[in-house]
């Protein structure tokens, strides 16, 4: 397995990573069906800030990626952007088959709960002055030190850059616990909220959204 800078050659690998891995690590299929939705997600990394990318590469094959901000200031959405990005979702909704209706109607209701304060997310609030990061990695490539080798080679890039402070948001769930690996590479945790992403497939489990952070 080797780390690497990613290449725009990468890029339909890399987005099958996001949907394969979206439903709190596990494939987006089981909540939706068209993955096209989900990779404008990731679509500011891939081409505004590629050189801030890292993909784990084995065989020839993209089997984890690092999406990496080393500014929130150039990716950060405004309060309209997020309104707009609902209301577009909503008018979608009809058209949609019965399992994407679902997904992303809670997704609109978690949003607007957010920004009209309704819920514990309009808490969350990062640190300023501080890049970002989002790791995702196949089943096969769990296990094995690929997120910190993919983390290692973006903090030394990030310090290269003058980068002082580095944050990831993640989900902590009994179904997908994650906290162990921030923790060991030296992450610390910055806030915590409960949140509303996941109810409709885990009505009874608490669902946190944990912003972690380091210092470079």
């Amino acid at each position: 397995m080797i780390i690497r800078k990613y290449r725009k050659s990468d890029r339909s690998q890399v987005e099958h990573i996001q949907f394969e891995t979206y439903f709190l690590g596990k494939s987006g299929s089981l909540i939706a069906t068209n993955p096209k939705r989900f990779h404008k997600e990731i679509r500011y990394y891939l081409e505004k800030e590629q050189e801030s990318c890292f993909v784990a590469v084995n065989n020839g094959k993209v089997i984890g990626y690092l999406l990496g901000c080393l500014d929130d200031e150039n990716h950060e959405e405004s309060i309209n952007a997020f309104l707009l990005k609902s209301i577009f979702l909503f008018f979608q909704l009809p058209f949609m088959n019965r399992k994407d209706r679902t997904f992303w109607f809670g997704t609109i209701k978690m949003i607007f709960g957010a920004i009209l304060g309704k819920s514990e997310e309009k808490n969350f609030i990062p640190p300023k002055n501080s890049g970002h990061i989002h790791i995702n990695l196949l089943p096969e490539a769990r296990g094995k030190s690929t997120g910190t080798k993919l983390l290692k080679a973006f903090l030394e890039y990030a310090k290269s850059k003058n980068v002082k402070l580095i944050h990831a948001d993640s989900f902590q769930t009994r179904v997908n616990p994650n906290k162990n690996f921030w923790i060991k590479n030296g992450f610390k945790e910055y806030i915590k909220v409960k949140t509303s992403m996941w109810k409709t497939y885990y009505p009874k489990e608490d669902i946190r959204l944990v912003c972690y952070v380091k210092k470079l």
